[in-house]
């Protein structure tokens, strides 16, 4: 009985539960390619470094501090959730190639590496910025690469004001990011 009231007070003084946000489906790219995609292409999970790579909302409080936003979460990690984004801005509008996850048969790979997705409390803005490598798995061959950025209004740092900011820059960071990708495939 005694560890059942132990429990029980634990469980009353446990963290308050976070709110949980998802990235908004986008048409990011699929309707705005330059030229459809004439191959298979394997979208990557990014890299990243914590917090990014974490399900938490970063927040940059100063040139060298960052921290959570608190009561606040991704769904899931933000790594998987940017993938999946990439994939759908690739599948709408596409009329032909194929676009899989890694581990199918592709002839070219998208690598990606997100560098920033936060908040900048300082600059009142939602800044997304992703390097983008198109592989050759056939030839062990990178091929070009470049950097992709968006900055997008954020006065709030609340959980649905901040992810929305966040939203608007990464579907402008997807859109260039697909546009490209389709050129040099």
């Amino acid at each position: 009985m005694a560890i059942l009231a132990s429990a029980l007070a634990l469980s009353a003084c446990a963290a308050p539960e976070r709110e949980t946000f998802d990235l908004a489906r986008s048409d990011a790219g699929g309707r705005a390619l330059a030229r459809p995609l004439r191959t298979t292409l394997a979208v990557a999970e990014p890299e990243a470094v914590q917090p990014i790579a974490s399900d938490r909302i970063v927040i940059r409080t100063g040139p060298n501090e960052v921290a959570n936003l608190g009561g606040a979460q991704w769904v899931d990690r933000l790594p998987r959730l940017v993938q999946s984004r990439l994939i759908e801005g690739f599948d709408v509008g596409r009329s032909t190639g194929s676009v899989v996850r890694p581990g199918e048969t592709a002839d070219r790979v998208l690598a990606t590496e997100i560098r920033r997705f936060e908040i900048d409390v300082t600059s009142g803005e939602a800044v997304v910025e992703i390097a983008a490598k198109v592989l050759d798995p056939r030839r062990a061959k990178i091929g070009a690469g470049r950097v992709f950025a968006a900055r997008t209004p954020a006065p709030h740092t609340t959980g649905a004001a901040a992810t929305r900011a966040l939203e608007d820059a990464l579907a402008t960071t997807l859109r260039d990011i697909v546009r490209w990708t389709a050129t040099q495939v």
